[in-house]
């Protein structure tokens, strides 16, 4: 029993701590400036020139989107693209007799400058691809072969090139940003990533505070199991202390009966 004690405390410790831990992240993140606005960062930026943490929310948007779509479609660009293509070509030699056949594995990238708007004004976004999240928010856009399709090009090989997968970052897609803003050489403002807190881009708008609730949710769940998890071993603790005490004091009084019946 006491052995079960001793894991439900140090269960309960781990709980207690994993849970202040989580609690900390969270409480960190509620500190952060949060810009309803994005006109309003040019008054914060001259009250803090420097390590100004903000969460702001807004559209992509860029000057120069490229892969245009038509008019009638909700998005008109995009401002980050990235496809993995299968290649497969064939060669002769010079003297036109062995063939050479390969398949190649390409990596292509596109991305221009792009910036986050709001309706109020619109603040440059420098070097997202570092940003946690920057990957899931392309996640909707993956088109992939399935696998029976990539290994039937293998078997049945046609000259020419064939896009495996592909992800994009369109404009007008809403996005979440955490990071540090300032101004550039230019005067422009920007949000980039901060030295004292994880660059992070979320998909949506209320998705920065839909996780900050999911950590103060999940460090009470750690606090409330601490807390059953102690009760019980301190339950089981008294339940043999108590027992242990009443053990004694029994075998002391059948010892001093023995004593008194031994003496004439």
């Amino acid at each position: 029993m006491l052995q079960i004690a001793l894991y439900l405390s140090c269960g309960a410790t781990a709980c207690y701590l994993w849970g202040r831990r989580i609690k900390g992240k969270a409480d960190s993140f509620n500190s952060i400036t949060r810009v309803a606005d994005i006109k309003c960062l040019d008054d914060l930026l001259k009250e803090k020139a420097s390590n100004l943490l903000v969460v702001l929310s807004g559209n992509v948007a860029s000057a120069t989107p490229f892969n245009c779509k038509p008019d009638n479609d909700s998005s008109s660009g995009d401002v980050f693209e990235a496809k993995f293509e299968m290649e497969y070509e064939t060669k002769k030699d010079d003297d036109g007799g062995l063939i050479h056949k390969s398949h190649n594995f390409l990596l292509q990238i596109n991305e221009t400058p792009w910036y986050l708007e709001d309706g109020t004004g619109l603040v440059k976004v420098v070097r997202a691809e570092l940003a946690d999240g920057y990957v899931d928010t392309m996640k909707p856009q993956f088109d992939m072969l399935s696998m029976s399709e990539i290994f039937q090009r293998f078997e049945n090989p046609q000259e020419g090139s064939k896009v495996i997968c592909r992800c994009a970052l369109d404009t007008g897609t809403s996005l979440t940003i955490v990071g540090e803003a300032a101004r550039d050489e230019a005067g422009t403002l920007s949000i980039q990533n901060p030295k004292e807190q994880s660059f992070m881009i979320f998909s949506g708008e209320g998705s920065f505070d839909k996780m900050v609730a999911n950590l103060k949710s999940n460090s009470e769940f750690y606090f409330f199991y601490s807390k059953i998890f102690g009760t019980i071993a301190f339950a089981i603790v008294v339940f043999k202390s108590v027992s242990f005490i009443r053990r004694v004091l029994r075998e002391r009084a059948e010892n001093a009966d023995s004593d008194d019946e031994e003496t004439p």
